[in-house]
Parts: C-alpha cells; structure tokens; sequence
C-alpha cells in the first residue's frame, strides 16, 4: 500500500560543497576518493562536478548564492555507504595521503551498526564512510522501534 503522507523520492541524488580552494577539493575528491569528474560549469563560479557510485554525485562549488539564493552551511556532514570489505582500504588509502582519519567502531552498540572512518574535506566537511546497512535499520523500524527512537 502506498504511503501518501511519504514523497517518493529515490534517494540522494547530489550534493552541492563550497570550496575555498577547488583545486584541493578536486585533488581530494577525484584523485584521493578516485571519484571521477563528470562536469565542469563555468557559469557564476566554476563547479566541478564528481560521482560518488552510480546515483550521487557531488558538486564542488566556489562559495556563492546558490540555487534559490540559498548559503552553505559552516557545517556539513554526510555519509556515504561502504562496503564492510573495503573500510581498511578506504582508511588506508586516505592516511596515505596524508589524512587524518578518525576510525570510529559503531559495533559496540546499536545492534552492531559497523565501522564509521571520519575525514574533513579541504572545504572542512565531514565525509564519512560507513559500512553501516540503512536498510537493515529500516527493517528495525519497521519491527517496533518508532522514528524518533534511534539510540546510538
């Protein structure tokens, strides 16, 4: 049965980073993450554009007004989905670098919720690569727990 109280979306689609320095921040995202640039703009800034899997794709953008006028925030922290396979690599690969990474063990509560490897882009986002399965969490809820009730 469809929920209309829902909008149907699909998932992230893109978002959109301010960068003081693009060079590092293509640096960081298409050569350190290996994501590859997809599109460049030169209109009201330059913006690179990077895929993050096959759905994402993630905009580097020189600060500016943004679509509807809207501002970046000071801070912005999002999560991609990693495979539990490939966090030492990813870990390994980003200390190689020369990046700090926090290697934080979610396991030891919250129903095993995986490992967690924090980094701040050269913009100073927090990028965080987490084996963590969203869709087990939403069979969990769907089991009892309601929404709001997420206990870390």
């Amino acid at each position: 049965m469809k929920d209309e109280r829902v909008v149907p979306v699909t998932g992230v689609c893109e978002i959109a980073l301010e960068q003081n320095d693009l060079v590092a921040a293509e640096r960081f995202y298409a050569e350190v993450l290996g994501f590859p640039v997809v599109e460049r703009w030169h209109r009201n800034g330059e913006t690179v554009w990077v895929m993050a899997g096959d759905r994402t794709r993630i905009g580097l953008w020189r600060p500016q007004l943004g679509l509807g006028e809207g501002r970046g925030g000071v801070h912005v922290h999002y999560a991609m989905g990693l495979p539990a396979e490939a966090y030492a690599g990813v870990v390994e690969r980003l200390r190689s670098h020369g990046y700090e990474v926090l290697d934080h063990d979610h396991s030891k509560y919250g129903n095993g919720r995986g490992r967690a490897a924090y980094v701040t882009d050269p913009g100073g986002h927090v990028v965080e690569f987490w084996t963590w399965d969203v869709a087990e969490h939403l069979k969990e809820l769907g089991a009892g727990k309601s929404p709001g009730s997420h206990t870390p």
